[in-house]
C-alpha cells in the first residue's frame, strides 16, 4: 500500500509540472543536459543521454546554449565545474529532472544539490535554481587562489580596460604575445542591452579617412568610431531581434551628383526573422540609419560581398560587386546573389536551381582570378577575369565560377581528415591558397586548434597542402589574409596570427587571449577579427567581453619592411606623381601594388594599374611608382583613387601605411555649385520645424545665392508648411552648409501622411547639382495609430524558476518602438532585459502573485500596454523513483506530450489498484 502511494505521489507531481510546462519552459533547442546518473561523453545534446558533470557539458555548449542540471547531489570535484557554475560564461540551471525530460523546473519540488560552492556565490546559485552546501569533504582540485584568479579574469572582460602594452607575456590580465591592448569597449556598454556580441567588420570613411568598427550584437549593431583607437567612441547601435548570430558588411561608392562617398551596412540574422538590415553609413558621425529590411531572405547565417577591396569596402575591379546571402531560410540554405548598384534595393541576380539542404552555403569568400586558370579552369571568363567563390558547405569546400552574375558553375569540392563541419576561410594575396576553418573537429575529435590550407593552382583539383595545429584546444572561427599574415578569431584563446609566407607551413608569431579565465573548446571568447583598416590597428569582437582595439606588433627581425612613404598624396591634373615604396633591410625583396579607381576613371589618369616592385640584395634605394594625372578640361572636385601593397615575397612584411589615397586635383578647379544633401526627409507632425541644409563647394571666388521655396504637394505652402527664410547666402571664400528652418504646422485633422518639395532655384554664381529639390513627408500624429501588444495574461511557475514574460509589438505605421516591462505588484524580483519584447527574472521562494505591464511607446510617444499575472507556486521535495530499465535510445517526437498522457494513464491504473487493495 505504501509503495503504491509513494508511487502515486512521484506521478502527480510529475502529472502537474508537465501541466504548467507551457509557462514554465527554457529554451530546450540550445540546451546540454546534465544528470547525477549521466556520463561525460558526447556532446550531452540528447536529453535521453545527459552528461554528469556542469564544467564538461559547458565546454560541448554552442554560442547561446545554457547547461540544465537535473535533480541530485553534485560534489564539486573539478575546477571546470566551480568556473562555469559562477562566471555564467555559459548559463548553467538547476531543478529539472530527468522523467519528464528537462521539461518543467521546479527548484523546490526536484532539488538540485551542489556541494562545495564558495560561500559567497551561494546566492547566486540559489537564484539559478541550486541547492547550496558550501563544505565540502571530499578531495578536490579545487584552489581558492586559482578560482579567485580566474573569476577576476572574467570579470576584466565586463569592465573597460586602457591601453596596456604586452610586455614578458601579458598585456594587464591578458595574456599576449606580439599584440597589444589599445582600448577595449565591454557589451554593456553600447545601446541596445545585449548581453553578448558576435562578429565586426570595419569601415574607412573615404571622405574623412577616420575608421570605425560595427559590431554585432544579440540586439543589433553598433557603430564605433575608432579614428582614436585609444579612445574609442560607441555612436549609436540599430535594434534587432534578440538572435545569437549576426553577420555585417558594408559596401562604399563614390555619389557624383552629391560629390561624395556615401556607404552602406547590410547585416544578415539567423535564428531570427528580421531579414536583410540595410542601414546608411554614409555620415557615420551622425550614426547609423535604418533604411529597410529586406525580406527575401527572412533569416540568414551570413552575407558576403565579392569584388570589393575589403580595406576600403569599394569596388576593386572591372567586376561589378555583389552581395551574397549564406545560409538563408530559403533554397536549403545555399547561395543566393543580389546586385547593389542601387544599395538601398538589393536585386536578385542569382540563386542554385533545384538546391536542397545538401547545397547549404555556411560562409563564403572570393578571389578574382587573372592568370593562366582563368582560362584553364573556368568556364565563364569575362574581361575582368574569372570569380571564384569559395562555398563553405558543411562537409566541403566547393568551388564555383561566379564570373556571370546571372549563374555559377561549380569547378570542383573538396574535404579532409577528420572533417566535422567546413566553416569558413580566406585566400591567400598571391590567389595560390585557400586557408579552411572546421569548427568542430577541436570539439568532436579531442584535437588542438586545427587549420587547414589548400593549394588551387588548379581550380579542378584542389589539394590539401598542409595543416597548422595550435598549442591549445580553443576552436578556430574565421579568419583574414593581410600580406603574407593570417589573422584568426580563435574562441577561447582570443586572436591568433600565423605567418604564411610559407602556406606549406605555418607558424604563429603572435596572439592576444581576450578570454583569459579558461582555454578549451568550447564557443567563448573572441568571434570574428577585422585587420584591415589603413591604419593597421586590428578589432576584434569577443562574445563576453565586446569590441578590442589592438596594436599588432608581429613584426620579425629577419624579415625586411615595406611601406608607403605617406598614406596620403596629391597631384593636379597634367601632373606626374611618384609614389614612393620605402623598405628596410638589404635582402632580395618584392612586393604587388594594385591600383584602385575609386572616384576616377581610365579619362584622368595613365599608370600600369598592377605590378611587382623588386629589390636586389643589397639595394635599399626607395622604387617609386608613377601616375599622370591627365587634364580632361572638365570644371571638377578632387577625385580619389588608391593604391594597395600586397602579396610581399616570404622574407618581407608590410608595415603601415601599405594603402594609400591620390587625390587628383582640378586643373581648372571645380565651378561652384550648391546641393540639398538629402535625397527624402520624413518628419513628425509634432516636431514643429526642422532645418533644411544646403552645401556649397568649388570656387568660391565670388559670393552666391539661392532662393528656395516649397511645392505643394498633399501638404500646402502656408497651410502645412512653410520657410523662415527663402534665400540663402555665401560671401567671396565661403563655402561648406548653411541651413535654413522649415516650419510644421500642427493642424488638428486626422489624415494620411502629407508631402511637399523644397526646391532651389534663381541661382547667382553658383550652379545646382542633383535634383535641385527634396521630399519632405509629414507624418501625422492624429491618424496616427497605437502599436499593438499581446502578452499571456496568466502564467503559473514554479518558486526559484527562471521565468520568461514575453510580449509582441507590432506598429499599424510600422515605426520604431521602444519596450520597457515593469512590475506593478508582488514581492520586488529583479528582471533582466526590462527594454525588450522577452524579460526574465528569477520567481521568489515561496507561494505568490506578481503583476508586470509590458509597455510599447511609438515614435511619437503613443503607447500601448498589457498586463501579465504571474501566480508562484512552492512545492514539496519529491525524491526520484528508482529507475530500473534504461531510457529510450529514441526520443518520442511529442517532446513531452506523449509522456503527461503516459503518467495520466499510470495513474489512473494505480488509483484503480489500490481501490480493489482496499
Amino acid at each position: 500500500m505504501k509503495k503504491y502511494l509513494n508511487s502515486l505521489r512521484i506521478l502527480l507531481v510529475i502529472t502537474i509540472g508537465i501541466c504548467k510546462q507551457a509557462n514554465a519552459h527554457m529554451d530546450h533547442d540550445k540546451a546540454r543536459f546534465v544528470a547525477a546518473n549521466g556520463s561525460d561523453k558526447g556532446d550531452c545534446k540528447n536529453r535521453f543521454r545527459p552528461c554528469a558533470s556542469i564544467g564538461y557539458a559547458a565546454q560541448q555548449a554552442n554560442k547561446g546554449d545554457a547547461v540544465l542540471v537535473a535533480q541530485g547531489e553534485y560534489h564539486l570535484e573539478a575546477f571546470a565545474d566551480v568556473f562555469y557554475l559562477i562566471s555564467d560564461v555559459v548559463p548553467a540551471y538547476g531543478g529539472f529532472q530527468t522523467l519528464d525530460n528537462y521539461q518543467v523546473q521546479n527548484p523546490n519540488a526536484f532539488p538540485t544539490t551542489i556541494v562545495g560552492v564558495p560561500v559567497e556565490y551561494a546566492n547566486q546559485l540559489n537564484d539559478k535554481g541550486f541547492n547550496v552546501i558550501v563544505d565540502s569533504k571530499g578531495k578536490t582540485d579545487l584552489s581558492d587562489a586559482e578560482l579567485d584568479k580566474s573569476l577576476a579574469q572574467v570579470e576584466v572582460m565586463y569592465q573597460s580596460q586602457a591601453e596596456t602594452p604586452c610586455v614578458n607575456g601579458a598585456a594587464g590580465a591578458f595574456p599576449c604575445n606580439n599584440m597589444s591592448l589599445l582600448s577595449h569597449v565591454p557589451v554593456n556598454e553600447f545601446p541596445t542591452s545585449s548581453q553578448r556580441a558576435n562578429d565586426i567588420w570595419g569601415h574607412v570613411d573615404l571622405n574623412t579617412m577616420k575608421e570605425y568598427a560595427l559590431v554585432g550584437l544579440r540586439r543589433g549593431v553598433a557603430l564605433v568610431d575608432v579614428s582614436d583607437p585609444v579612445n574609442p567612441v560607441v555612436i549609436n547601435a540599430i535594434q534587432g531581434q534578440d538572435t545569437t548570430w549576426r553577420d555585417i558588411k558594408v559596401y562604399q561608392y563614390f555619389n557624383r551628383d552629391l560629390n561624395k562617398w556615401e556607404a552602406y551596412a547590410y547585416a544578415t540574422a539567423d535564428s531570427a526573422t528580421e531579414g536583410l538590415t540595410i542601414m546608411n553609413l554614409s555620415n557615420p558621425d551622425d550614426g547609423l540609419a535604418l533604411v529597410t529590411r529586406d525580406i527575401n531572405d527572412r533569416s540568414a547565417h551570413n552575407i558576403y560581398i565579392s569584388n570589393v577591396d575589403y580595406g576600403l569596402n569599394i569596388k576593386n575591379s572591372l567586376a561589378e560587386p555583389q552581395a551574397h546571402i549564406l545560409g538563408s531560410n530559403v533554397r536549403g540554405g545555399s547561395l543566393r546573389s543580389y546586385r547593389i548598384s542601387a544599395p538601398e534595393t538589393p536585386i536578385p541576380t542569382y540563386f542554385l536551381s533545384n538546391a536542397n539542404r545538401s547545397d547549404y552555403t555556411h560562409d563564403a569568400s572570393s578571389l578574382l582570378i587573372n592568370d593562366e586558370r582563368a582560362d584553364r579552369d573556368c568556364v565563364n571568363k569575362t574581361a575582368a577575369g574569372c570569380t571564384v567563390m569559395l562555398d563553405f558547405n558543411e562537409g566541403t569546400l566547393r568551388l564555383w565560377d561566379h564570373s556571370a552574375l546571372g549563374g555559377a558553375v561549380e569547378l570542383s569540392s573538396v574535404s579532409y581528415p577528420n572533417v566535422e563541419y567546413t566553416h569558413s576561410g580566406w585566400w591567400s594575396e598571391d590567389r595560390q591558397y585557400v586557408i579552411l576553418h572546421d569548427e568542430l573537429d577541436e570539439q568532436r575529435n579531442g584535437l588542438n586548434t586545427t587549420v587547414h590550407i589548400f593549394d588551387i593552382s588548379d581550380l579542378n583539383a584542389p589539394t590539401l597542402v598542409s595543416t597548422w595545429v595550435g598549442p591549445t584546444r580553443a576552436v578556430d572561427h574565421n579568419g583574414f589574409v593581410r600580406g603574407n599574415k593570417y589573422y584568426m578569431s580563435n574562441y577561447t584563446r582570443g586572436v591568433t596570427v600565423l605567418d604564411l609566407s610559407d602556406p606549406t607551413s605555418p607558424t604563429e608569431i603572435g596572439y592576444f587571449d581576450t578570454f583569459p579565465s579558461i582555454t578549451n573548446a568550447s564557443f567563448n571568447g573572441v568571434w570574428g577579427v577585422y585587420p584591415y583598416l589603413p591604419s593597421g590597428i586590428i578589432l576584434a569582437s569577443d562574445i563576453q567581453g565586446g569590441l578590442y582595439v589592438l596594436k599588432d606588433e608581429t613584426q620579425s627581425s629577419g624579415k625586411d619592411d615595406l611601406q608607403f612613404s605617406t598614406n596620403m598624396y596629391e597631384v593636379t591634373e597634367g601632373e606626374d606623381l611618384a609614389i614612393s615604396v620605402i623598405r628596410s633591410g638589404t635582402q632580395a625583396i618584392s612586393v604587388d601594388y594594385q591600383i584602385i579607381r575609386g572616384a576616377t576613371s581610365s579619362n584622368d589618369f595613365e599608370a600600369i594599374e598592377s605590378g611587382t616592385i623588386s629589390w636586389d640584395a643589397g639595394d635599399s634605394i626607395p622604387q617609386t611608382i608613377t601616375i599622370s594625372a591627365l587634364d580632361d578640361g572638365n570644371g571638377e572636385g578632387t577625385e580619389s583613387m588608391f593604391i594597395r601593397l600586397e602579396n610581399p615575397s616570404p622574407n618581407a612584411e608590410l608595415l603601415s601605411p601599405n594603402i594609400a589615397k591620390i587625390d587628383i586635383l582640378s586643373l581648372t578647379g571645380r565651378l561652384s555649385s550648391v546641393i540639398i544633401p538629402d535625397d527624402d526627409i520624413e518628419v513628425k507632425e509634432t516636431d514643429g520645424s526642422f532645418a533644411l541644409t544646403v552645401t556649397r563647394s568649388g570656387a568660391a571666388d565670388q559670393a552666391a545665392s539661392v532662393s528656395l521655396s516649397i511645392e505643394s504637394n498633399t501638404a500646402q505652402a502656408g497651410t502645412d508648411a512653410s520657410l523662415a527664410a527663402t534665400s540663402l547666402e555665401w560671401a567671396v571664400g565661403e563655402l561648406g552648409d548653411k541651413s535654413v528652418n522649415v516650419n510644421i504646422v500642427n493642424d488638428s485633422d486626422s489624415e494620411e501622411t502629407e508631402t511637399f518639395s523644397i526646391i532651389l532655384e534663381s541661382p547667382e554664381n553658383v550652379t545646382i547639382e542633383g535634383s535641385g529639390s527634396v521630399l519632405v513627408s509629414i507624418l501625422d500624429d492624429d491618424s496616427n495609430l497605437a502599436p499593438e501588444v499581446n502578452a499571456e495574461a496568466s502564467l503559473n511557475v514554479n518558486a526559484r524558476a527562471m521565468v520568461s514574460l514575453v510580449a509582441t509589438a507590432s506598429d499599424p505605421e510600422n515605426q520604431t518602438m521602444t519596450f520597457a516591462w515593469a512590475q506593478t505588484s508582488g514581492p520586488d524580483v529583479t528582471l533582466s532585459d526590462a527594454d525588450a519584447l522577452t524579460a526574465t527574472f528569477t520567481a521568489p521562494d515561496a507561494d505568490a502573485t506578481l503583476g508586470f505591464e509590458f509597455t510599447a511607446t511609438d515614435e511619437f510617444g503613443l503607447q500601448a500596454s498589457t498586463s501579465v499575472s504571474v501566480s508562484v507556486e512552492a512545492a514539496e521535495p519529491v525524491q526520484p523513483p528508482v529507475v530500473v530499465s534504461p531510457p529510450p535510445a529514441t526520443p518520442p517526437s511529442s517532446s513531452g506530450g506523449a509522456l503527461w498522457l503516459f503518467n495520466a494513464l499510470v495513474l489512473i491504473a494505480l488509483s484503480r489498484r489500490l481501490a480493489l487493495q482496499e
